[in-house]
Order: structure tokens, then sequence, then C-alpha cells
């Protein structure tokens, strides 16, 4: 634990036979006196631990009986210029071993997380500094930020591991500054990470302290200029500054400068290899580990559970960096050539909307979400569901263990009476090892074929937080689908999944896949139009639908066009909102793209409505069975039914064995007529009457309405039924 700034003591001045220093009165004893004055031979010896050499070095020594602290750290600098003596023995804040000794007791005073400085011990011969040392506590089991982020990146990526993190650093660096001292040299390798006897993280702790200075008082441009140095993701660097003022805007002023030296310092270290060759060429042959290697900014990917999706890592202008030039000119070449034969099935389809019966069985389906949530929850949740299509996520990065509680909840749903898909989700580490990505795809389906109808391989491709950046890297996900065929010639694969509008993608990627996709796929959002009735230029999703169907045909997929994930954000959910994960700060509004839960019922009957019963789509499952920022149940509150839950139980209920007949438009409704029942609803409340042979009336969520001879259409799709 670090001290409080009452209970550490001032050091003692320290002088033994010709060396000079200052001493951390708890270490002042007989013993390590004794101990000091054979320090040289103390590092020599067979008993030192060398930990770091490059210019100055750093030992791990057995400390002498009765300390406080069992093994001691030593940091012996190099013996500096002429130059730089003369320059030391004329200045106040003295030496780099008197600086970092000084500068760890004032940070301990003032509660800052240091290893406990001991003393600093030099010797001078004239004006020339012949010798000097750091002597701090050795901490055993520490790690630096940098090793603990690569960690989680390479073994436990979790986003909100890492956003506590951050938390813990932020205000740790927050105090630094506050007590009026800058480290400059603020890299990941100088904040050390220690765990608790909890197993929790403890206050983290800075070293390599001699390059600071105590000032008055810390101003905004000295601390943008510091922690420009960090090495975060651009969007979780954001994050990181919110925290570090307290949760709170960033203001202006220090965003100004901490963009002016970040520029700055990454041209420095760009530069570097032209600025020092000799130095460069000579750092490659040294093994040398400071931390673990980071990794490239694009590869970087942490999961996020709150929203359940990838946390985006860069920003826009950031991101731009990395996208593949060549894929612009592949996209406008394979558009081109793709559009006549599109546009010709689009024209053909639009006259057919709502022409054809439409059975509905199978066609109504969701996502349960059982590797990455409670299986048994959604298991018992879907037991009210009967006939409902379920579509399973097996993701990656869950491994093995994933694919076990899939194939076991699969299992289940098939013998219950469900029909199953599964889906084969991708990270970052997926693409970088198409190999293991071969296996991992392999092994899922192998285990799961006997039970599942549709697999749809990779996920929401045209966006790079989900691991893709390449056309070439999204059509290599689909090289193991060949093998899949082979073996398994009865399930249908689905792909690519494009997120949302976003169907110029289709050209380029069809062209890299041909042949190995049966059905297109498509996460089909229409939430920023709000209604589903809402257009996007000519396009609202009747003529989103038509156009992915015509996409399908024109590109030989015999099994159509299947919408696999869509929902609206509902609001008051904060960080578990899809579209203001993983951080929101606490005056946050909600984004003008959610709605709220009853609104949000409406719209999906009326997606269902028009997605099936156009003849467009083959499928659509609803994202998600259970999830607090949008699914039909909140977990976070004991699987609390939301209305859209009910709304959605009664719509497979009620139309999931039934055939859609007849669509009209008229009286201003819109009225979707079944074998059993009529489904009506108005997007501007009307006032009608009821179709003859169909009076009997239950709301959206099945509750009966009272008779009457006419009857008020809005927003809120309503059930006719004929009199029992």
């Amino acid at each position: 634990m670090t001290p409080s700034p009452s209970t550490f003591p001032p050091p003692r001045v320290l002088r033994e036979d010709g060396y000079t220093g200052e001493i951390n009165a708890a270490y002042h004893t007989p013993g390590f006196h004794s101990w000091l004055r054979n320090l040289p031979r103390e590092v020599a010896s067979a008993d030192a631990e060398l930990i770091y050499r490059v210019r100055n070095r750093v030992y791990r020594v057995p400390a002498p009986a009765g300390l406080p602290a069992p093994s001691l750290c030593v940091k012996s600098f190099a013996k500096p210029s002429t130059f730089q003596s003369y320059a030391y023995s004329a200045s106040t804040a003295g030496t780099k071993a008197a600086k970092s000794f000084r500068y760890s007791v004032h940070l301990r005073q003032h509660g800052v997380g240091v290893p406990d400085p001991v003393c600093f011990y030099e010797r001078w011969e004239g004006r020339h500094l012949a010798e000097s040392h750091f002597v701090t506590a050795f901490l055993p089991d520490t790690v630096s930020f940098n090793t603990e982020f690569v960690r989680l990146l390479r073994e436990d990526p979790d986003c909100e591991t890492f956003l506590n993190l951050l938390r813990l650093i932020a205000g740790a660096i927050r105090r630094m500054h506050d007590c009026g001292f800058v480290h400059n040299d603020l890299a990941g390798q100088n904040i050390l990470l220690r765990k608790n006897d909890l197993g929790e993280w403890g206050p983290p702790l800075f070293i390599d302290l001699n390059r600071g200075k105590i000032l008055p008082a810390v101003s905004l441009h000295a601390r943008a200029r510091e922690l420009a140095r960090l090495e975060l993701p651009s969007f979780f660097r954001r994050i990181f500054f919110h925290i570090y003022f307290g949760d709170a805007p960033i203001p202006r002023s220090f965003a100004r400068w901490e963009r002016f030296h970040r520029s700055r310092i990454t041209f420095h270290h760009a530069s570097r290899r032209y600025r020092h060759p000799i130095r460069q060429i000579r750092d490659r042959k040294r093994d040398v580990a400071i931390s673990a290697v980071r990794p490239p900014y694009e590869n970087m990917w942490l999961w996020d559970r709150k929203s359940g999706q990838p946390a985006i890592m860069l920003e826009k202008q950031d991101r731009s960096k990395h996208y593949a030039r060549s894929d612009l000119w592949s996209l406008l070449w394979h558009n081109l050539l793709r559009l006549p034969a599109v546009w010709r099935q689009y024209r053909l389809l639009r006259t057919h909307a709502y022409a054809k019966p439409v059975t509905m069985r199978n066609r109504i389906g969701v996502c349960a979400d059982v590797s990455d949530g409670d299986a048994a929850a959604n298991l018992r949740l879907l037991e009210s569901l009967p006939g409902c299509s379920v579509f399973l996520r097996c993701y990656f990065h869950h491994g093995e263990a994933g694919i076990g509680i899939c194939r076991d909840a699969a299992h289940r749903l098939k013998a219950a009476g469900h029909e199953v898909a599964l889906g084969l989700i991708q990270s970052r580490q997926s693409v970088l090892d198409p190999a293991a990505w071969t296996e991992f795809c392999d092994r899922a389906v192998d285990a799961l074929h006997a039970d599942v109808s549709y697999v749809e391989i990779g996920h929401a491709v045209n966006r790079v937080k989900w691991g893709t950046w390449t056309f070439k890297e999204i059509a290599a996900l689909y090289a193991c689908a060949d093998g899949l065929r082979a073996r398994h010639p009865g399930i249908t694969l689905l792909g690519p999944a494009v997120n949302d509008f976003e169907y110029h993608y289709y050209a380029p990627l069809l062209a890299r896949m041909r042949g190995r996709i049966d059905g297109l796929s498509c996460h089909l959002y229409v939430d920023r139009r709000g209604e589903p009735e809402n257009p996007q230029g000519p396009f609202s999703l009747l003529e989103k639908c038509a156009l992915g169907l015509a996409i399908a045909r024109a590109g030989g997929l015999q099994r159509g066009f299947h919408v696999t994930e869509t929902n609206w954000p509902l609001r008051g959910v904060g960080e578990y909102s899809p579209i203001q994960c993983p951080y929101r700060l606490p005056d946050e509004p909600d984004s003008h793209l959610a709605v709220s839960e009853l609104t949000c019922a409406a719209y999906l009957v009326r997606y269902y409505l028009i997605a099936l019963c156009s003849g467009y789509c083959e499928r659509v499952w609803w994202w998600n069975l259970t999830a607090r920022g949008f699914g039909l149940t909140d977990e976070t509150e004991g699987f609390r039914e939301r209305p859209s839950w009910h709304a959605f139980l009664f719509m497979q209920r009620t139309l999931g064995a039934d055939t859609f007949r007849l669509y009209e438009n008229r009286d201003g409704a819109e009225w979707f007529h079944f074998d059993r029942c009529s489904v009506a609803y108005a997007r501007d409340p009307v006032v009608v009457a009821p179709p003859d042979g169909r009076t009997v009336v239950c709301d959206l969520y099945g509750q009966p309405q009272a008779a009457a001879s006419t009857i008020t259409l809005s927003s809120q799709p309503i059930y006719l039924f004929p009199p029992d």
C-alpha cells in the first residue's frame, strides 16, 4: 500500500567513507550502513541479478537482515562526462540518483505510488562524479502497464478490464500532477502494476523519475506534454483523458496542446533512424527487453461484453490510415460490372412485392448469445418460443469452451423443435492467423453440423472493429467454406455479412468468393432513419430488402437474402448502448438514435412484417434475446421482459405457423392479411372500420381490446381475428 502523506518520515543525510547521499529513516541502521559500504562489491557478486542494461544498469540484490524489504533494487547510473559532472555539481536539483530519490520521497509524502525509496549513494572525485547509485525496495511480481496491456490483448481481450486499468492509471497520474510533479518520461514501461492479496491491482507505481521536475503547479500545457507520451489507441486515449479530468469534458487548450506534442513525438520517433543510424544498428543487436512489444494499433482488438461487440480502437482519422487504397478501385470496378444485372433484378422484384403467399414457418427468428451470456437463462426463455428459428453465435476468441457451449445449446434447441443457425464470429487474431481460423470453423461446424441448418461465416466484415481491414482479409475468412461444404453438404452457408445498408461491399467480395456461399446475409439496421418505413434516399426497408435479394440473384446465390442481425438501440442504458459504448460521460444524454422500449416493440413487428411478407427475405433474426442495451429482455434486471419481448412472443405464436396472403395500403393504414388473422397499423393515427369477418381485436402484446364498430390505428400494430 502507498502510505498516506503523514506517515512517510523525512530522509536523513548520508556520509560514508567518501560517499554522500540521503537515506530513508526506516533503513538508517548499522547493518544497512555496513552493507552500503560494500555496495560496488554487492552488485558485482554472484547473488546480484542484472535486470536491465543499456546505458545504466539495474540490479536485484538480497537485502541485509532486519530491513523492511527482503530484496533491494540498485540502479547504477553510467559515469557522466566531465561537462555533465560540472553541471550536476552546480545544480541545486543534484544528480540523476539524487533527483530519483528526492522525487520518490516527494511523491510518497503526497500519497503517490513509487517503489519504497531507500537511498541515493554516490562518490565524487573532486568535481567529477565517479559513482552514482539509487536504491529502492525491490517489488516482486510487478509488470509494466505496457506488458499488462499486451497480455490483455493476447490472452484476455476484455474491454471492461482494460477500462478499469485505465481508470486506475489515470487516477494515479492525476494525483502525481496535482502534487506538482511532472515525470517527463511517462511511458507505459515506467508505470508498474502489482496485485494485492485479493488479486486486484494495487496503486500504480512510477519509476525512472530522474527526468522529472517539481513545479508549484502543473499547467494544462505541461499535463498535455506529459500525457502525449502514453501509447494508447486513439479512441481509448480520448476516454483516458475524460477519466483523467474526473469523468468530465476535456479542456480545449489541453486537447490542442496534446495533439501538438503527440505529433511532435510521433515525428521524433519516426525520424530516429535518420538522426541516430549507428545507435539504431547497435540497438538491434542488443537483447534488451524493457517491456512486451506493443502490437500495431490496427491489430489491437478488445471485446466489449456490455454491448456485445468489439470496442472501437481508433478514431476515424486514424482508421483511414490503414485502409488499402487499392480496395477503392476494386470496389468501383466490380460495382460497375454488376450494376446492370443487379438493376434488372431489382426492377423486376419491385413489381412483385407482397405478390405471393409467404409461409411464415421458421422465418421469424431471434439470436441467442449463449457463449457470451447466461446460456441456461437463454434456453429457458426460448422454451416460450416453440418453432422459433434461433441463431447462435460462436466466437473465435472463446475457443474450445465456446464451441462446447454452442454444441450443447444447439442439441437442446434442435430436440425442442427449433431450427438452428450458427454464426462463426472472427476476431483480429483470427484474421492474422488464417490457419487457426480455418481450424476453429472446422471444429465448430463438425461439432454442430447435425443440429444446424445455416452457418454464417464471418461477421460485420465491413467494420474494422470486427477485425478486417481489406477485401483480401475478408475473402480469406471464407477459405474454409470449400471444406465445410464437402463434409456437410446439407448446411446452407451464408455470407458475407455486411453491416448496415452498405451494399457496395458485396460486389468485390462476391467476386472473390464465387461459389463458396449459398445465400446472402446482411445485418440490415435501419435505426438511423427511425421508423422502418423511413427512406434513405429512395430506399426504405422494403426497397433495401428488394435490393439485397437482387444482389443475391445477380450473384447466382440460390438461397436468397437473409437478415441475420437487426435491432434498435434503447434509451437509458448508458454504456450498454451499442452506439455509446464502452464509455459515456455521467451527464451525457442518450443518442438521438435511441428509442423507448414501447417504440422498439412496435418497430420490431413492423420490420418483420415488411421484410418477410414482401417475399424479399428468407429469414430475419433479431439481435438479441437478452441484452441490456438492445435485447428483448434485460439480463442486468433479472432478465426483465421488455415490451419488445411480449410483442415478439405474441407475433411468433400468432404468425409463426401462419401464411401471409395479401397486403393492402388503404384508409391511410398498412394491412397484412394472413390465413388466421390480419395485422394493421398506421404511421399517423386513423379511425377505420374492421374488415369483414375479423372483428376481434388484440393489441401488440396479445391483450384483447373492447369490441367496437370502429378501431383507431396507430404506429402500434394490432391483430384482428375472426369471432370464435
